[in-house]
């Protein structure tokens, strides 16, 4: 019984390090489980290149991952994407919209059940730390994409790295997928590092061309490469076509 106790808090020790500093931060030299370590709890982001180039099949559960992007490089598609697959089969998800330009016709013509898509819109970057953290909390959502303008972290990043650090553990407990969306800038701020040091992976997204019908852009191809990964390996990159009047179609892998 001692046995079986230590191993247990042992479990827990190296779930705990290796989530808050990476799988490679601590190993075993025979795993917990008979038969080699449990795959990784992870939600699909829609797009099956995408999955395989981020190695475990999707985004990780319990984890803090960012999409980078410019404007219209369809980054929030793919944010969109991912909601809707983390509703399956009985999801919850959530929104932090901070611009409140989130189209709620377009999100269901991404595949999301609004019925089950919380919608959050902070004033400022104080609500918009304590509503994110009600939600994790709460223990809830599948899944939880934070949308909010770069300048809204600069003059709050000591809390925000305390905000990201104390959401670690319920995060990781609830299974909750946290998932920030911001553009890309010239140089890092004191928020990016944050985020960047937290992130278990890190995705840049880069339109490369429109698709057509006709004179009309219907969607546009776009390329996922991938900055960071604690979970698998990293500089590897994807291609998906993001459609802009629909579900996204079938992909191409890069």
């Amino acid at each position: 019984m001692e046995t079986l106790v230590r191993r247990k808090q042992l479990q827990v020790a190296v779930q705990n390090i290796q989530q808050r500093y990476g799988l490679q931060a601590l190993t075993q030299g025979k795993p917990l489980f008979p038969g080699g370590e449990e795959a990784i709890p992870h939600i699909a982001t829609g797009f099956p290149s995408l999955d395989e180039a981020l190695g475990i099949g999707g985004l990780a559960r319990g984890r803090l991952s960012e999409i980078v992007g410019p404007a219209t490089s369809g980054k929030t598609t793919l944010a969109l994407q991912f909601l809707a697959s983390a509703q399956a089969p009985e999801g919850i998800v959530g929104y932090v919209d901070f611009h409140r330009v989130l189209d709620p016709d377009y999100a269901h013509r991404c595949g999301i059940d609004l019925q089950r898509l919380a919608v959050l819109s902070p004033h400022d970057s104080q609500e918009a730390l304590t509503m994110t953290e009600a939600a994790i909390t709460n223990g809830a959502f599948a899944a939880l994409v934070v949308d909010a303008p770069d300048d809204l972290w600069d003059n709050a990043a000591p809390s925000l790295a305390a905000s990201i650090d104390r959401w670690m553990a319920p995060l990781h407990k609830a299974g909750t997928a946290l998932v920030f969306l911001h553009a890309p800038v010239g140089s890092l701020t004191s928020s990016h590092r944050a985020l960047a040091h937290y992130a278990s992976v890190r995705l840049y997204v880069a339109c490369e061309h429109w698709l057509r019908h006709y004179r009309n852009i219907q969607g546009c191809q776009a390329r996922v490469e991938i900055l960071k990964n604690r979970l698998a390996a990293a500089n590897r990159q994807a291609t998906i076509q993001l459609s802009f009047h629909g579900t996204t179609p079938g992909d191409d892998r890069r």
